[in-house]
């Protein structure tokens, strides 16, 4: 082993802040190898508690925390077999949760309530057979009441409750085939946008649709785009804007971005806008902050572009991000811009997610963090939730293996403090020496065992490892020959070189 400090060593690193987590919590793995996997079905935060709603060996489960320190308040269990569908609210005093399920005729949607200490008060499902897509539990608060939504053999499905149990349901049939949908309240409004397979037309047509929560009656409806083409390329995303207002975004295969407000009380369109990129994006994510009248959207390559209520985009922040499962999100509120997205960093650890903190202003990017959750793993985005300067991430690592038999799934949540507390800055300036170290042995002696959490990365800025002295060590001793820059949550770094 060599070890030899180099006093004179130029940096050449570039970099953001880094952020590392305030806390992590790894879920239990299956005790089996299932061919499916865990998954998650939704997060929501009211106060300090964060509720989450995922699988356990494909079980139904629900888990509460301390949001602030990661604490396991409680973790409930069904026996129900999970699809990769479903959602979680709080409700009142109570957490709700409704789920794509194996049912003993098929697939069914089925929901429960539970005190805040985990008891179940009622279980119902909704007597399907061939559930295809799901929404909800949309809370309504003004009304303590709450639906889920369920697409089944060309028939929407509602489901309505109240703290009691079920208070009435409704069916709807459909005139053409759907093959997704997302719904949102506004208000007291119940807006679905639907992409329906149209025979006309050479792709799916997303139509918006406002419907009465109590009956399932269509008070109105739109088709969003020409039904006679070949247009739309990604799911259009409908999320609320103002009072009953919803902002709907889609993209197309004619390289547009395509937005609009519509009123949900008349289905009349108060403004829409056609921004033409020049290349083909592909819809991912939408985020709305009506007071500071900003739209912001993800596309599937880690893209992040920002518009104005008036129809002007304001920054574009463009990435070409190289994943086996693409896969990004945008997250906003009136002071943070969070962009997440996968990405293969070219190291033997599968793909893992890249966030990044964006300026509101122009897009420039503030600060940045990996989430690695193991080596040689795909890491997977299932849910996330940005609060102020909190940020929530539930992940699932996959072993990516030639027999779906052999891979089995486990999920990880990962906080974040986006103020600025956990940053570790890294200076910009290359001219600036810093302190180097020559070794192809362990690097634990330069770790001060009193600081908890280390970070690897080479001198391109990728990832290498995240997390305690023992990982990180082992991590440098299979890494190949280079520069490394060993960051430490004291604020302190250390360049490396590997022989």
């Amino acid at each position: 082993m060599r070890l030899l400090l180099l006093l004179a060593a130029m940096a050449t690193y570039t970099a953001h802040a880094q952020w590392f987590p305030l806390w992590q919590h790894r879920f239990p793995a299956p005790d089996f190898l299932t061919g499916f996997g865990d998954v998650g079905t939704g997060l929501d935060l009211r106060n300090d508690s964060l509720l989450v709603g995922h699988s356990w060996m494909n079980a139904s489960s629900t888990t509460l925390f301390d949001a602030p320190t990661g604490q396991l308040s409680w973790s409930e269990s069904a026996g129900d077999t999970v699809f990769h569908q479903g959602g979680r609210a709080f409700f009142g005093g109570a957490v709700l949760g409704s789920e794509r399920v194996a049912a003993a005729n098929g697939i069914d949607v089925r929901t429960r309530l539970q005190m805040l200490d985990g008891t179940l008060l009622w279980s119902l499902g909704g007597g399907l057979s061939d559930v295809q897509f799901m929404a909800g539990p949309l809370v309504d608060a003004a009304a303590d009441t709450a639906c889920a939504l369920a697409y089944a053999g060309n028939v929407l499905h509602g489901f309505r409750y109240d703290h009691s149990g079920a208070a009435g349901a409704w069916q709807n049939p459909q005139p053409l085939p759907w093959t997704g949908f997302n719904a949102c309240l506004a208000n007291d409004a119940l807006l679905l946008t639907a992409m329906m397979d149209h025979p006309n037309s050479f792709s799916d047509v997303p139509r918006l649709m406002r419907l009465d929560p109590a009956t399932g009656a269509v008070l109105w409806a739109h088709w969003l785009c020409d039904t006679t083409a070949f247009l739309v390329n990604a799911p259009a995303i409908t999320v609320p804007w103002q009072g009953d207002t919803v902002l709907t975004a889609f993209t197309t295969y004619t390289g547009n971005v395509e937005l609009r407000l519509t009123s949900g009380a008349d289905g009349s369109v108060p403004w829409s806008f056609t921004d033409p990129l020049g290349f083909t994006p592909y819809l991912a994510s939408v985020a709305a902050v009506p007071s500071e009248g900003r739209i912001y959207l993800a596309l599937d390559n880690g893209t992040v572009m920002a518009y104005t209520a008036a129809g002007d985009r304001l920054w574009m922040d463009t990435l070409y991000t190289a994943a086996p499962y693409k896969a990004a999100m945008v997250l906003a509120n009136q002071n943070r811009v969070v962009g997440i997205s996968a990405q293969h960093q070219g190291l033997p650890q599968g793909q893992d997610f890249h966030l990044r903190t964006l300026d509101p202003q122009n897009g420039a990017v503030l600060a940045q963090a990996w989430v690695n959750d193991s080596v040689n793993t795909h890491d997977l985005l299932e849910d996330a939730l940005l609060h102020e300067d909190r940020l929530y991430l539930l992940t699932a690592v996959t072993f990516d293996t030639l027999s779906i038999l052999n891979e089995s799934t486990t999920l990880m949540l990962s906080a974040f403090d986006l103020s600025g507390s956990t940053a570790i800055q890294v200076s910009d300036a290359p001219s600036i020496p810093i302190r180097a170290v020559i070794t192809d042995g362990s690097i634990r002696p330069l770790m001060d065992p009193a600081v908890r959490r280390w970070m690897l990365r080479d001198v391109q800025g990728r990832l290498v490892a995240d997390g305690n002295s023992t990982f990180v060590d082992a991590a440098y001793a299979k890494a190949d020959a280079g520069r490394y820059i060993l960051f430490g949550s004291d604020g302190g770094n250390r360049m490396l070189v590997k022989p």
